[in-house]
C-alpha cells in the first residue's frame, strides 16, 4: 500500500509539472489557465472619455499632415514592491524595474519617439493620478531610446500617443509537495494609452503576468524571467498599439 502511494504522489507531481509549463501566461487571475486581459473601461474613475480632464498640454506641437507614420513617447514607473528576491538573491526594485524596461523596450515593435523629445513626458503625476493610493517612481528612459544625431530635429519630434506603463506588483509564489516544490513568479502590471492630440486616456488595461521559475538557481531563474516576462507584455502593448491610427 505504501509503495502504490509512494508511486501515485510521484506520477501527481510530474502531472503537476507539465501543468505549469514553460509555456508563457498573460493572465488576470492568477488561479486560471487562460489567456485573459481586463479591460478598464477605457477610462479613469468611471469618467466617459470626452469628460477626462487633460493630462498634460500638446496644443503647441502640430503634425504634418502626409505624416500618417504612429509615434509613441514612453513612460514607466515603479513601486518599491517591485522587486526580486528569492533564497539569498536579491534585485531592488529600481534594478529590477530598469533591467525589465530595458528588455520591454528592446521588443517594442511600435516607433518610438527618441530620446530628447521623449523626456517632455517624464513626470509622475502621470503615473500617479490615476493611483490616489500608490506612490510611483519614474525609470529613467533614455539610455535605451534612439539618440537622434541631427540636432535641428531632436526636440521637434512629433508624438501621437503616450504609452505609460505601471510596474505595481511583483512577487514569487512557492507551493512546496513532498519531493519538490513549484515556483512561480507573478508581475502585476497597470497599461495605458494616451492621445496626445486629445490628452485623453484611449486604453487602460491591468495585465497580470505568470512565469514558471524552473532553475535551483535562483540567479538563473531571474535572467529567465528577464528574457521572458517583458516580452509578454510587449506583445500586449504591441497589439494594441498596432491598433491606433493618426486622425
Amino acid at each position: 500500500m505504501k509503495i502504490f502511494l509512494v508511486l501515485f504522489l510521484a506520477f501527481f507531481l510530474n502531472a503537476q509539472a507539465n501543468d505549469f509549463s514553460q509555456k508563457k501566461i498573460i493572465k488576470i487571475d492568477q488561479n486560471e489557465d487562460e489567456f485573459k486581459i481586463i479591460d478598464l473601461g477605457q477610462g479613469i474613475h468611471n469618467q466617459k472619455l470626452d469628460e477626462q480632464k487633460a493630462l498634460f498640454d500638446s496644443s503647441a506641437l502640430k503634425k504634418s499632415n502626409k505624416d500618417k507614420q504612429v509615434d509613441f513617447g514612453i513612460l514607466i514607473g515603479f513601486r518599491e514592491n517591485f522587486g526580486y528576491a528569492l533564497d539569498n538573491f536579491h534585485i531592488r526594485a529600481k534594478d529590477f524595474s530598469e533591467q525589465f524596461s530595458q528588455r520591454l523596450i528592446k521588443d517594442l515593435n511600435l516607433r518610438l519617439i527618441n530620446a530628447a523629445a521623449n523626456k517632455i513626458y517624464q513626470a509622475e503625476r502621470m503615473l500617479n493620478f490615476s493611483h490616489p493610493n500608490k506612490k510611483f517612481k519614474l525609470v529613467e528612459l533614455s539610455k535605451f531610446l534612439r539618440q537622434e544625431k541631427n540636432k535641428d530635429k531632436i526636440n521637434t519630434q512629433f508624438t501621437d500617443f503616450l504609452i505609460a506603463i505601471s510596474l505595481d506588483d511583483f512577487y514569487i509564489n512557492i507551493t512546496d509537495f513532498f519531493f519538490t516544490s513549484l515556483k512561480n513568479a507573478y508581475a502585476k502590471i497597470n497599461v495605458k494609452i494616451i492621445s496626445t492630440s486629445t490628452n485623453k486616456i484611449v486604453l487602460a488595461k491591468n495585465i497580470n503576468l505568470r512565469l514558471r521559475l524552473d532553475s535551483e538557481n535562483p540567479k538563473d531563474n531571474y535572467e529567465n524571467l528577464l528574457s521572458q516576462m517583458p516580452t509578454m507584455l510587449a506583445e500586449v502593448v504591441n497589439k494594441e498599439g498596432a491598433k491606433l491610427k493618426v486622425e
